[in-house]
Parts: C-alpha cells; sequence; structure tokens
C-alpha cells in the first residue's frame, strides 16, 4: 500500500512547490526611505536587491537603516486568486451488513482559485470504506462571497483505487479476498471556509461520498474451491474538517 501512497503524495508535495515564493525582505534607508525585494548578493559595501523581474539595484550597506523580512498586509479572501493546498480529514458515517459503520478519510489537493469564485484542482488521499481505498479525483469548489467567511459547495469526482491488506485478505465476511479493483467516486456536499489568518483558511464541511468497489473472494470446500466477485457500493455522510493554505 505504501508504494502506492507514496508517488501520489510525492506528486501533489512537488506541484505545491511550485507556488512557493522567495523571501523577500523590506529594507529602511536612512533617509526614511523603504523599498521591498529579494537580496541577490550581501558582500561587505554592497548591497544588491532584486526589485523586479529584470532589475537589480545596487544600495551601499552604510546607507542602510534595517532589514527584515517582508510582511504582506493585504488580507486573503474567498476569491483572492492563486495556488492553494487543501488538507482535509474526514468522518465517513454509513452502514454496513454488520450495522453502523464509521471510517476516517484523508485529503490532499491543490489547484488554483480563480477571482469568479471557481477553485479548480486535483487530489487523491487514503480512505478504509471495508478495505482501504485511494482516491484520485478532480475537485472543483465554488464560493459566492468575496469575504473571509464564505459559503461554499464543492464537488469530487473521479476513480478509487482498491487495495488489500492482512485484515481484508483473511477475515473480511471470513473469506480469503485473492483480488480487488476500484470504482467510479463522487462527492458533493457544503461547507464554509474561514480565513483566520492572512494566507490560510480553517473549512468545516458535511457532504454525501460515494464509491464502488469490486472484490473477488476465494471459497473453499472439500474437493475444491471457486472464486466469486462482489461488487459493493458505498454511500456514506461525510463529516469533514480541513484548512486551506494560500
Amino acid at each position: 500500500m505504501i508504494r502506492l501512497i507514496a508517488p501520489a503524495i510525492a506528486l501533489l508535495l512537488s506541484l505545491s512547490c511550485i507556488a512557493q515564493e522567495k523571501q523577500r525582505q523590506l529594507i529602511t534607508l536612512n533617509d526614511g526611505s523603504r523599498l521591498s525585494g529579494i537580496i541577490v548578493s550581501d558582500s561587505l559595501d554592497i548591497l544588491k536587491v532584486n526589485i523586479l523581474d529584470n532589475q537589480t539595484l545596487s544600495i551601499n550597506k552604510p546607507d542602510v537603516l534595517a532589514i527584515k523580512p517582508f510582511e504582506n498586509t493585504v488580507q486573503t479572501l474567498s476569491k483572492t486568486k492563486g495556488y492553494f493546498i487543501h488538507f482535509t480529514a474526514s468522518v465517513l458515517a454509513g452502514e454496513n451488513d454488520l450495522g453502523n459503520a464509521y471510517d476516517m478519510s484523508f485529503h490532499l489537493s491543490n489547484g488554483y482559485q480563480l477571482t469568479n469564485g471557481l477553485r479548480l484542482g486535483i487530489g487523491s488521499g487514503i480512505e478504509r470504506l471495508g478495505i482501504p481505498v485511494i482516491p484520485l479525483y478532480a475537485d472543483i469548489h465554488y464560493h459566492p462571497l468575496n469575504s473571509r467567511i464564505s459559503p461554499f459547495v464543492y464537488l469530487k469526482s473521479g476513480y478509487g483505487l482498491a487495495l488489500l491488506d492482512n485484515e481484508t485478505q483473511n477475515n473480511y465476511y471470513y473469506e480469503p479476498i485473492t483480488d480487488s479493483k476500484g470504482g467510479f467516486l463522487f462527492n458533493t456536499g457544503v461547507g464554509i471556509a474561514m480565513y483566520t489568518w492572512q494566507k490560510a483558511a480553517v473549512t468545516v464541511g458535511i457532504g454525501y461520498r460515494f464509491q464502488k468497489v469490486t472484490t473477488f473472494r476465494r471459497n473453499d470446500w472439500w474437493g475444491g474451491s471457486s472464486t466469486t466477485e462482489y461488487e459493493t457500493t458505498f454511500q456514506r455522510i461525510e463529516l469533514q474538517l480541513g484548512f486551506v493554505f494560500r
């Protein structure tokens, strides 16, 4: 399982590195003027600062009063455009043949927020719906309000990869599972995003989760065995808590 999860997470983390910016500095001069930029060279007497993409400014170090990290005072709102990373942890509540079922789901998605309220991305994660499932999906959010606290609707659609582990191979309905395959996944719901920090938000939501999984179980009897194919449809209520980083 780990060998399948690791490439998916590594892909998402590598995409997130694209959005990272180099650290900008706020430079205050002796005359009170200030400028911001990226320090590209710091010698004994000269400080070279990249203030634009193709413009580098040389400053005499004796003229520099103070240097500190540049802080963007602009508050990120729900429709502020830009790259995002969204991590969610969910409880999936429903029923199975044994009664009530409560499963955990962890998702990580990333993409781009548009100024019209649409947020488009891709994601993956790990879930347990009777057997372990790795979801691969397209992720769409819509924020109707441009504010620090905004409701949203979300839709995820894609494919869930079904995996096997020792527990499902040996204990599931007392019949060994010899193989499994995933199926179509669908997830939709509503929530609220709260930008309590400058570039980060807490999200809470409630939704509906649908997943198809096919398993192949071996039936042993005196003198032989056979394999039976079972298609299972999981339908769950999702209670979600997440964090958005911009």
